[in-house]
């Protein structure tokens, strides 16, 4: 990834347009796109000024703007080529999404692409103070190894408290305890519920790659891609074919990147105890009440 934030997001559309004359299939379409609502923004008086370019003006759904889903489209098509590159060069990543709407869908992608993942509590100092981060992980691993012996010497309301104790660090360390060294990209869901993680990666020089909805300042990372931070649909689909790219230069199968609409699966009904609709306006609402403290 180049070094110059100016030079890394200065040429998605004429790089994608440059490529589609040579295949006539987009990365995914925009009716999946539309169908993961990933043109949803925030209300009007939550948005950032420099999130201008990405949003259909003069367009607005229940006083919430419209976000460009042509330029959604370039700039995932971009971000899937870059991460593919960087993953062929043996480049490590990082995914972060610790809002309920992402845990799963980041937990998921990192596991078949290998790689680190944080979903639930970001520990600072992750990155910063890895050695301490590292302490709690031989901490965890030796706790295994008791709870193997079935906590043996100990009474059983001691093995209870190790055993929920283990449990809380394997909630929390999963993720990261294989990391021998600091990822070289991290790549995150949503810029304001996640925003310790992409502070400490930018203190690391780790390079930055995201959803950037309205609300939020996109050249605080170094490559955004404008949607629905929201949805889990739209969290989804951008994730998977993030992950995708690694995969491919793993040598596994394309989940959602390139494929027919037919064979692009966004969720199951059954799993959901609301409707879409209903779970996602709340989170939309968190999220806005999250932005307003984080801007007082």
């Amino acid at each position: 990834m180049n070094t110059k934030k100016e030079e890394v997001v200065s040429s998605p559309e004429a790089t994608v347009e440059k490529k589609q004359t040579q295949s006539q299939t987009p990365i995914v379409s925009r009716d999946k796109l539309l169908e993961a609502g990933a043109y949803f923004g925030h209300k009007k008086q939550m948005w950032h000024p420099k999130m201008k370019e990405f949003i259909v003006p003069k367009r607005l759904n229940k006083n919430a703007h419209i976000i460009d889903i042509v330029k959604t489209q370039k700039y995932l098509e971009f971000a899937y080529s870059l991460v593919e590159k960087l993953a062929a060069k043996g480049v490590s990543f990082i995914f972060v999404g610790t809002k309920r709407q992402a845990k799963k869908t980041v937990k998921e992608a990192a596991e078949r692409t290998n790689s680190l993942y944080v979903s639930e509590r970001w520990l600072g100092g992750t990155l910063t103070n890895n050695s301490v981060i590292m302490k709690r992980v031989q901490k965890m691993n030796e706790l295994d190894k008791k709870a193997e012996q079935g906590f043996k010497g100990y009474t059983k309301k001691e093995a209870l408290l190790l055993q929920k104790q283990l449990d809380k660090l394997h909630q929390n360390l999963d993720g990261i305890k294989n990391m021998r060294r600091l990822p070289q990209v991290m790549i995150v869901t949503d810029l304001v519920e996640d925003k310790i993680a992409i502070q400490e990666a930018k203190k690391k020089k780790i390079k930055i790659i995201g959803i950037v909805d309205t609300n939020v300042d996109p050249t605080v990372i170094d490559f955004g891609i404008p949607a629905n931070d929201d949805s889990s649909k739209s969290i989804n689909l951008i994730v998977n074919i993030l992950a995708d790219a690694i995969a491919k230069t793993q040598g596994k199968k394309q989940m959602y990147a390139y494929q027919p609409d037919d064979k692009i699966v966004l969720s199951n009904p059954h799993e959901l105890k609301k409707s879409e609709e209903a779970s996602e306006v709340k989170a939309a609402s968190t999220k806005e009440k999250l932005t307003e403290e984080a801007s007082q």
